[in-house]
This record gives C-alpha cells, sequence and structure tokens, in this order.
C-alpha cells in the first residue's frame, strides 16, 4: 500500500502547509486592519477556499486513521460475524459513497468552467478554486477502499488461523 502512504503523507503535509498559510494569513490581516487601518480585500476569500479544502483533507486522514465519525454503540452489541459484516458494509458503502460524490464535484467543476464564473475579488475562475474537492473525495473513497481490503485480508488470516485450531 504505498500509494495509501504517499497519499496519506500528501495529505498530512498539505493541511499542516495550509493550516499554517490560514492563520498567517489571517494574523498578518487583523494586524493590517487594526494597527494601521488596512488590509486586502482578497484575504477572506483566499482563507474561505484553503480552509474549505484543509477540511476535506483533514477527514479524509480521520478516514484512514479510522477517527471518521461512526456509531459503532450497536454494532459492538452484534454477535463477531455480524460486526465483521457491518465492518465490510460500512467501507464499502463509504467507498460507494464517495466515489459518486468525486463524480457529483467534477461535473460541478465542469460546469463552472463551462460557465467561466471568476470570483468576485480575486478573479480567479470559480472551477479552479473548487478543483481541488472532485479529488478530495476521491482520496476519501481511495481510503475506505483500502480499509475494506484490508478488512478482507484480516478476514482471510482469521479464516486461515481457525482451519490450523480445527486440524
Amino acid at each position: 500500500m504505498k500509494i495509501g502512504n504517499i497519499i496519506y503523507s500528501f495529505e498530512k503535509w498539505a493541511v499542516i502547509v495550509l493550516l499554517a498559510f490560514t492563520v498567517t494569513l489571517s494574523f498578518m490581516q487583523v494586524i493590517l486592519r487594526y494597527f494601521f487601518n488596512a488590509g486586502f480585500a482578497w484575504v477572506p476569500e483566499i482563507v474561505v477556499f484553503a480552509f474549505i479544502s484543509m477540511t476535506l483533507l483533514g477527514a479524509s486522514t480521520g478516514i484512514r486513521n479510522g477517527v471518521h465519525i461512526g456509531v459503532d454503540v450497536i454494532v459492538k452489541l452484534l454477535p463477531l460475524k455480524f460486526q465483521k459484516f457491518s465492518e465490510i458494509f460500512t467501507n464499502l458503502s463509504g467507498a460507494a459513497l464517495f466515489l459518486f460524490m468525486s463524480y457529483l464535484t467534477y461535473k460541478f467543476v465542469m460546469y463552472f468552467r463551462e460557465m467561466g464564473q471568476l470570483s468576485i475579488i480575486t478573479e480567479i475562475p470559480i472551477w479552479m478554486m473548487i478543483g481541488y474537492m472532485p479529488v478530495a473525495f476521491l482520496f476519501m473513497a481511495f481510503h475506505y477502499t483500502e480499509l475494506l481490503c484490508e478488512t478482507c485480508r484480516k478476514d482471510k488470516e482469521d479464516f486461515r488461523t481457525f482451519k490450523k485450531d480445527l486440524i
């Protein structure tokens, strides 16, 4: 799973860089506004887009680490066999959902590209500012697929161990 590690490293560093960028830019804007009565009009817009991309990348790393939102109170009450089925179903559903979201956001980005709409303040094409969205959802789908493969591999190992114990 070298690709998974590369994607995960990219996501972690991108979140770190975006967080540092967002905090620095916001701090600079506050200092300029309150002490020098000046500032840049484009800062709030850039900070919002950086924060949204940071949130999507952070959610993707959360999926990989297994800390993404989940309701497992009822699942833990089920027998072990149903818990494994639930884990497989959850990972499969997550991968399908985020593949679909990636497709939808791709169509969304292409729609804005065809429209040629520009950002009001920075005059950057909107499609360029939201172009990360399909990629972020694709990363999430990849991490759910990675977890699904890991779960299936773990089930095979458990079956082999069970088989050896019988013999």
